[in-house]
């Protein structure tokens, strides 16, 4: 058997099938997954900070924001995987509410997330270049997205999360619903498009 090779024949899809109001979606069972696992990581670095004298020096910070980020990495793939398959574009899709108070949806606020965490040491490279370089395009859009949210500082990753929470224990399984409400919309919206 020979595997499809190149960008269009490698794509894999997985459907979302709608019953009533329940929805089969593989991808989101995955990421459910995905997010509970970190959430153990999680919860065992929130609980060493809380027992810890300096949980800065010990790397416990770091290690919490790494956790976080790559939880981040994980939604904005679903968030791919999902508008891709219903033919949706990002600008779109990072549009489709919930929306945050001061009009930043939540897809957005979680795909600048993901971006932050990916692209971050390139941006600081930049800015701390031998011309002292500025950001620009993306990674400028990005980091502005960021800051409507919560400032660009140590720990933006959890710091965002924590916003993101508004009160809740900081695991990210809890952003689960805010995304499925977002699936919720998208689809709605694919279909009112099919109709038009």
């Amino acid at each position: 058997m020979k595997l499809p090779t190149g960008p269009k024949s490698a794509m894999s899809i997985m459907a979302i099938i709608r019953i009533g109001s329940d929805y089969a979606d593989a991808d989101f069972g995955l990421l459910v997954r995905h997010l509970k696992l970190l959430d153990i990581e999680i919860s065992q670095i929130n609980a060493s900070i809380a027992s810890s004298h300096d949980p800065e020096s010990d790397g416990l910070c770091d290690a919490g924001e790494y956790f976080i980020g790559h939880g981040f990495i994980a939604i904005q793939r679903y968030i791919t995987a999902t508008r891709t398959g219903l033919g949706i574009s990002l600008t779109d899709a990072l549009k489709v509410p919930p929306i945050m108070e001061g009009g930043l949806s939540f897809a957005a606020a979680l795909n600048a997330a993901a971006n932050y965490w990916k692209h971050m040491e390139e941006w600081i490279e930049t800015l701390n270049g031998p011309d002292g370089g500025d950001l620009k395009g993306n990674a400028l859009r990005t980091l502005q997205q960021i800051e409507a949210v919560t400032p660009w500082q140590d720990y933006t990753c959890a710091n965002l999360l924590a916003v993101l929470l508004d009160g809740q224990a900081l695991e990210l399984s809890h952003l689960l619903p805010v995304i499925a409400e977002w699936r919720d919309n998208i689809i709605t919206k694919s279909v009112a498009n099919r109709g038009a």
